[in-house]
């Protein structure tokens, strides 16, 4: 479509608790440049790559909500997002997604918004991050992250070894379904990616939660404070004791132990991936450091998702027979193919 006309809504994963459910969407030009293709090559890579950040958003227009027997008329913002909540439905509180309808001048968009509805019952829910804590950045490797950026897609992207296999098992702990948020910095122009990569690597369904990058606030210094605000969103809205996972990259050490300090009664544990595992590095210290000082929930610094396992099978939050399959499938990931141009360490991380 283009040229400023409605030609996709892009319906992002919503959530409920007991009494709401909560969705995000944007109103785009453009739909994403697609999945990806077995036969996709760089060039075609490095388009879909340009596409997802080249959105022409929709501002100012209005979508039509509808949720069980709920209705509500929503109005994008400067940069084509919308967003709602609805009591969680009377007549049908197990309605699973919200519809989103735009009628524009040439066509009618429908979408649709699954809902994360967590069971009655649910034992706990894992609050993840994204980047080199599900899938391999090689953030502190310029070169490294700017060829899976650009370079790859959701089927030549690689997971952290075992991570499908550790994240299933919790979802079932305690023989019930367990919800995963997957909270991340990443712009929403990343979520058609992620959300193929996540599914292409059976690993739960879940909401992302990503954020705006809002250029101006950037440039302003102002502090990005979106992961510690979907967190604190997540623990007020859901009920459940939270296990939080992370990576020692950037500052999830930090601000995790933070929000555990405010919850202490809420977070179970936090796990931070070591992201150059076999290295004494400064983010090995600092995350040593904060460990150390801090005593409120079990934190600890991880080599793999088989360590993770075995720590959560000591606190009782995991069945200690799925910890062979968590193996297994840890030592299958590590024996995948390595990325281009990479050493097999690099791609094992």
């Amino acid at each position: 479509m283009g040229f400023g006309q409605p030609g996709h809504i892009a319906a992002y994963h919503g959530y409920g608790n007991q009494d709401s459910v909560w969705v995000t969407g944007r109103l785009l030009a453009n739909r994403p440049f697609g999945g990806p293709r077995d036969d996709d090559n760089w060039w075609d890579n490095i388009r879909a790559t340009y596409r997802r950040w080249e959105s022409d958003e929709i501002t100012g227009a209005t979508v039509e909500l509808s949720y069980a027997e709920h209705r509500a008329d929503v109005v994008t913002d400067n940069e084509g997002y919308y967003s709602a909540r609805f009591p969680r439905s009377a007549v049908r509180p197990d309605t699973y997604k919200v519809i989103a309808r735009h009628r524009g001048e040439r066509q009618v968009l429908n979408a649709e918004h699954w809902l994360a509805l967590p069971d009655t019952d649910a034992r706990l829910m894992v609050i993840s991050d994204i980047d080199d804590t599900v899938i391999h950045t090689g953030i502190t490797d310029l070169t490294t992250a700017a060829q899976l950026t650009f370079l790859n897609n959701a089927k030549t992207r690689k997971p952290l070894t075992g991570v499908a296999g550790l994240y299933q098992a919790l979802t079932q702990a305690g023989g019930t379904q367990n919800p995963v948020f997957y909270v991340s910095n990443s712009a929403w122009n990343m979520y058609d990616l992620l959300r193929d990569f996540l599914d292409l690597n059976d690993l739960p369904k879940g909401p992302l939660l990503l954020r705006d990058l809002d250029l101006a606030k950037i440039i302003a210094g102002e502090e990005n404070t979106h992961k510690r605000d979907r967190i604190e969103e997540l623990i007020q809205r859901i009920p459940l004791p939270a296990i939080l996972i992370g990576d020692s990259g950037q500052h999830d050490a930090t601000l995790y132990a933070e929000i555990a300090t405010r919850h202490p009664n809420r977070i179970r544990a936090i796990y931070i991936r070591d992201i150059d595992p076999g290295v004494d590095s400064r983010y090995d210290l600092k995350v040593d450091t904060l460990i150390s000082e801090y005593a409120d929930v079990p934190m600890v610094r991880v080599q793999d998702s088989n360590d993770i396992a075995a720590h959560l099978a000591q606190l009782g939050l995991l069945r200690r027979d799925a910890l062979g399959a968590v193996t297994t499938e840890t030592a299958t990931d590590a024996d995948r193919d390595t990325l281009p141009g990479q050493m097999k360490d690099q791609a094992d991380r």
